[in-house]
């Protein structure tokens, strides 16, 4: 197997070409595989952390409030998708398709929704197993250190 950092955009094309045989990816890009390709997931990262906010420590020394007020949108953002997830996915759709400059199913976007976990809550863990899984992959030659990169309040 040899390991080949794909843009997301760009993996539906090769998978269908057969160019690739199988992709690490994130939603909705599992769902396109899936639905438009004929793809099959035979590994799901359940926990698997795909956005998350960040700040420079700068940023963070000088404006703490101003980010702790961010944090909290953030989270009051989180808590209204997941009480509002009809609405929330037509908004992730018109989003796409205007950055994609093409229409996406919302029917896609369904499918996609269900392997979706959104929270505001973090801590170090879900970060050490990504970056296991990353270094097994050949993505990365040794463990970091994260324990200065993550501030879980």
């Amino acid at each position: 197997m040899q390991v080949i950092p794909t843009a997301n955009p760009d993996q539906l094309t090769l998978f269908q070409r057969g160019t690739i045989d199988a992709v690490w990816t994130v939603e909705p890009w599992v769902s396109r595989l899936e639905l438009e390709a004929g793809g099959k997931s035979f590994v799901e990262e359940r926990d698997a952390i795909t956005t998350i906010l960040v700040s420079r420590a700068k940023f963070l020394k000088e404006h703490r409030q101003l980010a702790k007020k961010l944090a909290q949108a953030h989270a009051e953002l989180t808590a209204w998708i997941d009480a509002h997830p009809t609405e929330a996915q037509k908004l992730v759709r018109d989003e796409l398709v205007a950055e994609m400059k093409h229409d996406i199913s919302a029917d896609l976007i369904s499918h996609a929704w269900r392997r979706l976990r959104f929270t505001s809550e973090i801590s170090l863990e879900p970060f050490d197993q990504f970056m296991a899984a990353a270094q097994q992959a050949g993505f990365l030659r040794e463990k970091i250190d994260l324990k200065h990169f993550v501030e879980v309040p």
